[in-house]
């Protein structure tokens, strides 16, 4: 049921405790056991070498098919990384300024109220757009044409730069289409993150949409928790059911990839912004991409699940498409014990990844089974303070 592999990671003046490091498969076996999720994608790496790998539960429950280590996940919003990244290479490009207004590049966005609205405050979420989808039917959400034309009727639902309330789905969606317009070579969106971010990190099991080659080793998002008020089973379902190849959803829900896909992201950020001689960013833009750009503001996403758990507001802690770690004692995909410079994405109660730049550690989290947001993000947390307690001094 449990396939893993550690090493010690010796080439470095750190190493992992392999006893302490054992324990998260038995952590999270016992949560599959209890069907809290249903099974789990694990790596970590050190200084670029991967030092815990753990494949274990099911990719799918119900038709007891175990889960490979090549299991293909919607890996929700950490698509959002992906699409900073494309975006944050048209600012180096010179093609815009984060200050530049949305409505300068698409011209229909600045219907009510929307003209002032720029580019850096979609990306960090203080644009004052909605959480909620676009009320289209399922299968024209993922029609890039159709979502912005929508978005562009919708008014603004606070002041631009006034609150940190994150979206969903319709902010990276207008972020996707001022890639595409700002193409020089007239490609979709697709096209442009395939070439442009995914071929030259070499994730290669990773796809905007969802081609023929990837569906045999896809697992499918199905929710577990009941009581979550962000948690619609039967949309979440239905969108993952309408996906196709040519699907485009820049915000989650459409974009496809292995652990070891996600684990190549990662390491590209950690070091800068390039992988295996590859640079897609350089290093003053992921350093900016990686610095806090919402202060100690709450983010409203977090309203909801707060109130289920009787906690209050805590901090955002978001730089240009990344969460990061900050300081303070708070629920969070990232591990407790992580820097305060540790910055990462996750996706809707079932995924995550993070990257301690001062550690050195990049730690990927993708699981079957949707949990509730904060039972999600504090699961996420148990499981990486176990990893980084096991790292200890040679």
């Amino acid at each position: 049921m449990a396939t893993k592999k550690i090493s010690t990671g010796s080439g470095s003046a750190m190493s992992f405790d392999l006893k302490k490091l054992e324990k998260v498969e038995q952590r999270v076996k016992l949560d599959i056991e209890q069907s809290k999720y249903d099974g789990a994608r694990i790596m970590v790496a050190h200084r670029g070498e991967t030092v815990f790998d753990l494949t274990v539960g099911y990719a799918e429950r119900d038709a007891k098919r175990l889960m490979s280590s090549d299991a293909v996940f919607s890996v929700m919003s950490i698509s959002k990384v992906m699409t900073a990244i494309a975006l944050l290479q048209c600012v180096e490009r010179g093609d815009l300024s984060l200050l530049t207004p949305v409505a300068y590049i698409i011209p229909e966005f600045a219907k009510r109220g929307k003209d002032k609205v720029t580019v850096g405050q979609v990306l960090t979420h203080t644009a004052g757009l909605g959480m909620a989808p676009v009320a289209l039917p399922i299968d024209e959400i993922g029609v890039l044409a159709k979502s912005v034309a929508a978005i562009c009727e919708l008014p603004l639902e606070s002041t631009p730069g006034e609150l940190v309330s994150y979206s969903a789905m319709t902010g990276f969606t207008i972020l996707a289409e001022i890639i595409r317009r700002l193409d020089a070579k007239k490609r979709d969106f697709r096209k442009i993150m395939t070439d442009d971010v995914l071929e030259p990190l070499g994730m290669h099991d990773a796809s905007f949409g969802l081609p023929d080659r990837l569906k045999k080793r896809r697992v499918p998002v199905i929710v577990r928790d009941d009581d979550a008020p962000e948690l619609n089973r039967k949309f979440l379902a239905a969108r993952d059911q309408a996906v196709t190849a040519e699907t485009e959803l820049a915000s989650g829900g459409a974009t496809f990839a292995t652990a070891g896909d996600i684990l190549k992201l990662g390491e590209a950020l950690r070091l800068g912004g390039a992988l295996n001689g590859n640079r897609v960013l350089s290093p003053a833009m992921v350093k900016l991409m990686t610095t806090n750009q919402t202060g100690l503001k709450p983010n409203g996403m977090m309203n909801s699940s707060r109130a289920l758990h009787g906690m209050s507001p805590f901090p955002a802690f978001l730089g240009l498409g990344v969460f990061l770690r900050g300081e303070g004692l708070f629920p969070s995909h990232i591990a407790s014990l992580a820097s305060s410079r540790t910055f990462g994405g996750w996706g809707l109660g079932s995924m995550g990844f993070w990257v301690d730049p001062e550690r050195e550690v990049t730690f990927v989290a993708l699981t079957s089974g949707v949990m509730e947001r904060i039972r999600n993000l504090i699961r996420f947390q148990v499981i990486g303070d176990m990893v980084l307690s096991s790292l200890v001094e040679n």
